[in-house]
């Protein structure tokens, strides 16, 4: 198992000593690395359906579970990714906007460059899986790249200040495979490790497992190839990384993993499956039993006869016996293990499912409810998933538009050949709404409140709703509308002949 929490404790001794020396205090810190790093790469491995089974080698045999190269054999009804997807799915932003139209097209291209849609997928499920994700941007090219949390191999680490902007990060990445450290020189995997300060970056490089970290001179930097030293300068004054968090309390300023609370019950529902697999397998291919005597196996098949008897050394069966031979075959004994009755492990399965379902208030369809839901029911069955989800959404629209600003400095801070960025002030974030919509339902319902109350509302209003229910952003919305009022300007010409009289008096 791989341990990089002391390339992670020397490269912050060796880069920044005064805050190495306020928080690693008996190497507390350290120690939290470790755990850190330990618990994310379970998530993962959850998520993936690789459980901490406890099967020893007996149970597996008796299950019937062949190990291969593909080492997919575990046993699993895996839950897991349902708790992170159906809550990322829900996940995006619907519009990112300034009351500036420069500023407005800066960002709308700008988020084109970067693919946003893709990323911000990617950095959502990151946090909503680790508890932690990043996106750091690169000064050569304005590139975002999505980072994910230190996993005890590779990832990243971040200090945070009072304003829970990093202060201190750590990134640690290799180019080769843990599972082949044994075949690397020496058997050691070189890691690469990017320390990022708010006015220069530093590059190092150490061992698997190792508690030390020695300059990496000759790296590739924005400002040029460098092969006498491992600093880079850097004038922004901020460390070009955001973070991302699944925070569930307002005291820590790291996040939590959704799938936490879900490991000890699907733990149970997979002890609970073999049980039930065992069970069935008794009762479809029993297990046979003899006292006293070795019974041909191949014997035992349905409609097959077992014959106990006894024979001599020619083969045939002794008719005249003794008071022992008599009393050996009195004491044999043939059967079969009785099969168990799986019922109580399919009940056991369902509510144990049920609580995975609950504990992280995550709808599982077919489980926590069946058949066709009304529109309040289903409201009604997700609201404790929607409320995760506005709440992610809170916490992260800062991190967004820090995004956006962190961006807009580098741009104006280094020659990217992209232009100049407008001034930006007052970047809304707007979310597209987690909540199931009939969106045919709503629309037909705004129509009929236009047709039945047309000066209720304004025809800017509704346009609004209706454009929002069809995932069309601001722009598009009023866009729309201005091709509307030339439209309506343009019939109004036709029905009065452009002169103010109408063209027909019957209309």
């Amino acid at each position: 198992m791989a341990d990089n929490s002391g390339l992670i404790a020397d490269a912050l001794l060796r880069t920044n000593p005064a805050l190495y020396a306020s928080i690693d205090g008996a190497n507390s810190w350290k120690s939290d690395i470790k755990t850190r790093g330990a618990r994310v790469a379970k998530y993962r491995r959850y998520v993936n359906g690789e459980h901490d089974a406890g099967m020893t080698t007996q149970m597996r045999n008796m299950l019937r579970l062949a190990v291969d190269d593909a080492n997919l054999s575990a046993l699993t009804a895996n839950h897991i990714p349902a708790i992170v997807d159906k809550m990322a799915g829900r996940l995006r932003v619907s519009e990112i906007a300034t009351k500036d139209d420069a500023a407005n097209e800066w960002i709308s291209a700008l988020l084109l460059y970067e693919d946003f849609e893709a990323k911000e997928g990617m950095v959502y499920r990151g946090a909503i899986r680790d508890g932690d994700s990043y996106i750091m941007v690169d000064p050569r090219d304005l590139n975002w790249s999505c980072e994910p949390a230190y996993d005890g191999f590779s990832g990243v680490v971040a200090l945070y200040g009072e304003d829970d902007y990093p202060v201190w990060a750590c990134k640690l990445w290799s180019e080769a495979d843990l599972n082949l450290a044994s075949e690397a020189p020496g058997g050691q995997v070189v890691i690469k490790i990017a320390v990022y300060e708010p006015n220069r970056i530093t590059y190092w490089k150490g061992s698997v497992n190792s508690q030390t970290v020695e300059p990496a001179n000759g790296v590739d930097t924005p400002g040029g190839f460098d092969v006498t030293t491992n600093i880079q300068e850097w004038p922004l004054g901020a460390v070009p990384m955001v973070h991302f968090a699944n925070l569930v309390d307002n005291y820590t300023q790291s996040g939590e993993s959704e799938v936490r609370k879900a490991i000890a019950p699907q733990d149970v529902v997979n002890r609970t499956l073999h049980s039930m697999v065992m069970a069935s397998e008794f009762a479809a291919f029993g297990v046979n039993w003899s006292i006293g005597m070795e019974v041909d196996a191949e014997g035992i098949t349905p409609g097959a006869t077992i014959n106990l008897v006894l024979q001599d050394a020619q083969g045939a069966v002794i008719t005249e016996m003794t008071t022992e031979q008599v009393a050996f075959l009195n004491a044999c004994r043939v059967g079969q293990f009785q099969a168990t009755n799986i019922s109580q492990y399919t009940g056991q399965l369902e509510h144990i499912v049920k609580q995975i379902s609950w504990v992280t208030q995550t709808p599982i369809y077919g489980v926590t409810a069946d058949g066709n839901l009304s529109g309040e029911a289903l409201k009604q069955l997700e609201i404790g998933l929607i409320g995760k989800i506005e709440r992610f959404q809170q916490e992260n629209s800062a991190a967004i538009r820090l995004l956006i600003e962190l961006t807009a400095d580098i741009q104006a801070a280094f020659d990217t050949g992209l232009g100049d960025p407008p001034e930006l002030g007052g970047i809304s974030i707007n979310w597209k709404s987690p909540e199931i919509l009939d969106t045919s339902v709503a629309i037909a319902a705004i129509i009929s409140i236009r047709e039945k109350a047309p000066g209720l509302f304004s025809d800017d209003f509704l346009r609004g709703r209706i454009g929002s229910l069809l995932g069309l952003t601001q722009s598009q919305i009023a866009a729309e509308g201005v091709a509307a009022t030339n439209m309506q300007g343009r019939m109004l010409d036709q029905l009065t002949g452009a002169a103010g009289n109408f063209v027909n008096a019957n209309i």
